[in-house]
């Protein structure tokens, strides 16, 4: 499959594959998913690599290290393209409207449009699956369903692990409120595991048909109920 977690073997990763950081606490929990920004051959865990993610804020050619999973679908130029330009035109966006990082940056839904006083789309504000997963809807892959009605509601304790540095602050229900996490959860959340699993899958499925995310899916590889683990 195209997906599989990186050990300590020598990989090539291409332009524009997604890849994940695990969290410190949780064993195979992605809490973080980005595209890397250059191809590079004999890849290992402990190297470091250039990415474009959402941090807050939106960075390229960023370094982050370590690295734990990997997913790719060849892409052709054209795609690869795509995604050059619906980054640069993101980042030209935030500059022009100086959107610091609490602008740029959602938890809920995925992605979300800031609009102007007269209701016109500035830029989108995204979390880190999310500014993936529209990178890759822009090259015309849609790699994953996220309509709320889909996407399995999580728990408080589970966004923790997803977002481990506002650990103390999600805590508080005015700012859980701020991010559209209402009430006590649980809440359909956009998590980076669900990147990984939709990317462990052949190529042509990645291509045909969206990865209908499922409780689980936040690790990689998967828990969910039924799926035999690796």
């Amino acid at each position: 499959m195209p997906a599989h977690r990186v050990e300590q073997q020598a990989i090539s990763i291409a332009r524009f594959d997604v890849v994940g950081q695990d969290a410190d606490a949780v064993t195979h929990f992605v809490r973080h998913v980005g595209l890397s920004d250059e191809q590079r051959n004999g890849f290992r865990s402990q190297d470091t690599l250039s990415m474009t993610h959402m941090g807050p804020p939106l960075e390229r050619a960023g370094d982050l290290c370590p690295l734990h999973t990997r997913g790719t679908v060849p892409l052709t130029v054209d795609e690869i393209q795509q995604i050059n330009v619906f980054v640069e035109e993101l980042m030209l966006e935030y500059r022009a409207h100086n959107a610091r990082e609490s602008r740029q940056y959602v938890i809920r839904p995925h992605v979300r449009p800031e609009r102007a006083t007269d209701g016109t789309v500035v830029f989108y504000r995204f979390n880190c699956a999310g500014f993936v997963i529209e990178a890759y809807r822009e090259a015309g892959i849609d790699l994953l369903v996220t309509s709320d009605d889909v996407i399995p509601p999580v728990s408080l304790a589970t966004l923790i692990n997803a977002y481990p540095d506002m650990a103390s602050l999600l805590q508080n229900p005015a700012f859980r409120s701020r991010y559209e996490l209402l009430g006590d959860g649980p809440w359909p959340v956009v998590l980076a595991g669900y990147v990984i699993n939709a990317l462990a899958r052949q190529e042509g499925e990645i291509r045909a048909l969206p990865h209908q995310p499922a409780a689980g899916d936040e690790y990689y590889p998967s828990r969910r109920e039924g799926q035999a683990q690796t």
